[in-house]
């Protein structure tokens, strides 16, 4: 892109989460100057905002690093649970704050690229197939819902002229999730039990992202003129189901308990999501990750947690 030192700076908000402190890091070894923006204190590795996505906090953050040439915005709801239990703080937290850092890059910044991870919930229960990105969205969860009006407002913005990107992320897992299954996998291994229950029947299909693929594609995309808007799967096209994955969980904990399944589904859980990756790789994008590899590097993480 043949950026001045004075144009690499990249925002990264939600930079405590989950997400965003990788794809900080990543953006750092690219050479980007990165500031986080979050409502809490994320890693001292880089300069930080702390405080909920508002103007006055974006106007911080210009002062702190500079008016940013991208903006990777991970501050949005966390899960499903989260945006059920209070779906007007997800809507704030997803929603609002899109709203608010686009309207401050056109005034501040009309020339900045505005990365959004959205989310395979946008999809909806639609059967067993691939996702393309041109399957008609039909969320059955709040969280699905405010990210699919995410989307909307990004896209709005495009016909603008803003420079969007729409990542809609399947199930990404890695070092730093606290939350979701693999995480609720360790917690019930680490209590050693002879044998341990999930939801479901375990033949629902998962696409798993391990999360340094998300990190390296938002850098791909901050050093490639990609055409905008440009919305894309995040995912590896693999259909993986959720007993599979368990037991592979399982052999890499080092753990031996009778795994079953309730059989019982919930309303706002699809039985299949998996991506159709074709956008993904004409990019020129593929993930690296291997699943079982992965599994261990989050198992160790997990360990190093525990010591």
């Amino acid at each position: 892109m043949g950026q001045t030192a004075a144009s690499r700076v990249a925002w990264v908000t939600g930079a405590a989460g989950f997400i965003g402190p990788h794809v900080a890091a990543r953006l750092r070894r690219d050479g980007w100057r990165v500031v986080g923006i979050d409502r809490v204190s994320a890693s001292s590795a880089i300069p930080q905002v702390v405080g909920e996505i508002a103007p006055a906090v974006l106007d911080e953050a210009a002062r702190l690093g500079g008016p940013p040439a991208i903006v990777f915005h991970a501050g949005g709801a966390g899960t499903v649970e989260a945006s059920a239990r209070d779906p007007a703080a997800s809507h704030r937290d997803t929603v609002a704050s899109v709203e608010i850092v686009l309207g401050w890059l056109r005034v501040h910044a009309p020339e900045a690229a505005f990365i959004l991870p959205s989310s395979a919930a946008v999809y909806g229960n639609t059967g067993a197939g691939p996702l393309t990105e041109d399957t008609p969205l039909a969320p059955i969860s709040v969280y699905g819902r405010h990210k699919m009006e995410a989307e909307q407002v990004a896209l709005a913005a495009a016909e603008k002229g803003a420079r969007i990107a729409i990542l809609r992320l399947f199930s990404v897992y890695g070092p730093g999730l606290r939350k979701q299954l693999p995480w609720d996998l360790s917690r019930k291994f680490r209590d050693k039990r002879e044998r341990i229950e999930l939801y479901g029947t375990g033949a629902e299909t998962r696409d798993f992202l391990a999360v340094s693929d998300v990190a390296d594609l938002v850098a791909f995309l901050a050093r490639e003129k990609f055409a905008a808007p440009l919305i894309v799967n995040g995912g590896t096209g693999i259909a993986t189901r959720i007993d599979d994955f368990a037991a592979i969980f399982a052999k890499a904990a080092g753990a031996a308990p009778a795994i079953a399944f309730n059989g019982c589904t919930r309303p706002d859980d699809p039985l299949h999501l998996y991506a159709d990756v074709s956008r993904l790789t004409a990019l020129g994008f593929a993930p690296q990750g291997m699943l079982e590899a992965e599994i261990r590097s989050y198992v160790e993480w997990l360990r190093g947690q525990d010591s």
